[in-house]
């Protein structure tokens, strides 16, 4: 079985916050990394979406081109991606030509096989600066809660989708003025001919999350066209002037990074196809957040199944739900976010992998809290976690030069002690398998907790004199815990256990298919060690809450 993994793609309009990488990016990350440390086929890519109206107005306003702000905000999303060690085979854009050639292929197949329908539709027009304006181009009064500063697609007070005919005293966000209403012609993705067999497709998915297992009956056309510049021009005789709508072109690129993928990596030019026409022996499995699911579960699949070439559907849609911060939304507007290409200069990265695994906001909404962030770091993975490494590896470097050397004997005791640390390794492994992060990290803090009673239970610094073959077995057991630990949770701490593994003088390998063999015995000899996880102190954490709805 070979794995097709994908993150939902970040916007290129800002940098990425931590409510992003807990959502689509780190479960992804960690399912990925499993799958490789298991020996399996696995492909993992991502990239920046880069087509819309929120990147030109960004543009029209700062006075730059939409280009100049796709790729600013590249830079700062891949910056934090690789921070925080996200491992994409392919961090890669939608602005390229491979995206548009896909994209009009798909969109000129859909039409061909009668999936696509023309309207007419009434939009607002601005007469100053000759052009329909999209919803965001577009300010005024909501007509539900009067905020007079609502936009053309939704009220940010009250929360309603809006349509931007329903605004009171609607006004052109470029020139200020008041727009007229006018017909523009519009392509319609009809989505209600798929109904049947959306349905059927997804009365197969039992496994899935129910958030995902959502559908609404009555599916109407859906538009995909847009009257601006920026973004994939439209490939039909009268479209002049548009592109096709973001959320038509953004799936797409999952296969036009795929492609791009196997071209660097000098493949035959049609490598890709049999990755997304591979039928049964590929595996297609789309992380994102609540916010994505009608897309990649209703019309996604609308637009792979209108090719009518036997094109992957998702076998896998793992949708999380939203994090919040401190016990309130994320909100980008009034600084209530942490930047994670900002916080992971301050913090250990895996310290924040860490915590968010712990949370991670897989069947309801979540909080990252500063006291649980400080909690997770000085009470599990450095008092449990590293506390472990650090009084073995330095009692074996204080009292016995650095290895350990010798005849060793074991008892009925460790036999015992390995029967509940392989139960939890086979829960553990069990949880990646099947998206659950949260608990993969507890049952991971669990053998922390059976290694620190068992290193306390036999007290090695008494058989260091009293029985000397016997503190040799504590020690080769203490250290093939370590192993374990550091093995099960390069997932979630790579560098931390990347670094473990030198601690211990072995190779940097992972590899779960043998992590009920033991790695040490009697000979070892240990490499330069040094602290896993520092502390972090109170004023630390109350600096980083002081900077939330700031501007810094």
């Amino acid at each position: 079985m070979k794995y097709l993994v994908t993150s939902a793609l970040p916007y290129a309009n800002g940098p990425i916050h931590l409510g992003h990488l807990a959502g689509a990016y780190l479960p992804a990350d960690v399912f990925v990394r499993y799958l490789r440390n298991m020996k399996r086929d696995v492909v993992y890519v991502c990239g920046t979406d880069e087509h819309g109206v929120p990147i030109t107005i960004n543009a029209e306003s700062r006075g730059i081109t939409p280009e100049d702000v796709v790729k600013e905000n590249h830079e700062l999303i891949a910056r934090g991606f690789e921070m925080a060690e996200m491992s994409f085979d392919i961090f890669s854009g939608t602005h390229n030509d491979i995206e548009k050639e896909l994209s009009q292929d798909f969109f000129k197949r859909l039409d061909k096989n009668g999936f696509i329908s023309v309207r007419n539709v009434e939009q607002l027009y601005c007469e100053h600066d000759k052009m329909f304006l999209p919803d965001r181009y577009v300010e005024g009064t909501c007509p539900i809660c009067k905020d007079p500063g609502a936009r053309g697609d939704q009220c940010d007070k009250c929360g309603n989708a809006l349509n931007s005919l329903d605004l009171i005293n609607p006004k052109c966000k470029i020139c200020g003025q008041t727009p007229v209403r006018k017909t523009s012609k519009h392509w319609f993705l009809d989505l209600d001919k798929f109904e049947k067999r959306l349905d059927a497709w997804l009365e197969t998915k039992e496994n899935w999350k129910s958030n995902v297992q959502w559908f609404e009956r009555g599916l109407e056309p859906r538009g995909i066209t847009r009257d601006i510049s920026w973004g994939v021009p439209v490939p039909v005789e009268g479209a002049e002037g548009k592109v096709l709508y973001v959320w038509f072109d953004a799936p797409i690129g999952y296969i036009a990074f795929t492609k791009e993928l196997f071209a660097k990596r000098g493949l035959d030019e049609n490598e890709w196809e049999k990755w997304w026409k591979g039928g049964e022996d590929v595996k297609l499995v789309h992380f994102i957040g609540k916010d994505n699911i009608v897309f990649h579960s209703i019309i996604w699949p609308a637009m792979l199944m209108g090719q009518e070439d036997g094109w992957k559907l998702p076998d896998e849609i793992p949708a999380n739900e939203f994090l919040n911060l401190e016990g309130q939304k994320i909100s980008t507007s009034r600084n209530w976010a942490i930047w994670v290409h900002e916080f992971l200069e301050r913090f250990n990265p895996d310290s924040v992998r860490f915590y968010l695994a712990t949370i991670a906001p897989e069947t309801k909404d979540s909080d990252f809290s500063f006291k649980g962030f400080q909690d997770a770091n000085n009470g599990m993975l450095s008092a449990i976690y590293g506390n472990f490494v650090n009084r073995n590896l330095a009692f074996i470097n204080k009292f016995f030069g650095g290895k350990i050397e010798g005849e060793i004997k074991f008892s009925e005791e460790d036999d015992k002690m390995w029967e509940d640390v392989n139960r939890e390794l086979k829960e553990i492994l069990d949880c990646y398998e099947t998206f659950r992060v949260r608990d993969a990290a507890f049952h991971i803090m669990e053998i922390g907790r059976i290694a620190n009673k068992y290193f306390d239970t036999m007290a090695p610094w008494a058989l260091r004199k009293s029985d000397p073959e016997r503190c040799n077995g504590v020690f080769v057991n203490c250290l093939n815990l370590i192993d374990k630990m550091a093995t099960v949770l390069e997932p979630i701490t790579p560098a931390a256990s990347r670094k473990v593994k030198r601690m211990l003088n072995l190779p940097e390998v992972f590899d779960f298919t043998k992590l009920c063999e033991h790695n040490i015995s009697n000979g070892i000899k240990l490499g330069e060690v040094e602290i896993l996880f520092g502390k972090i102190d109170d004023e630390t954490i109350a600096a980083e809450k002081s900077r939330l709805g700031n501007n810094h």
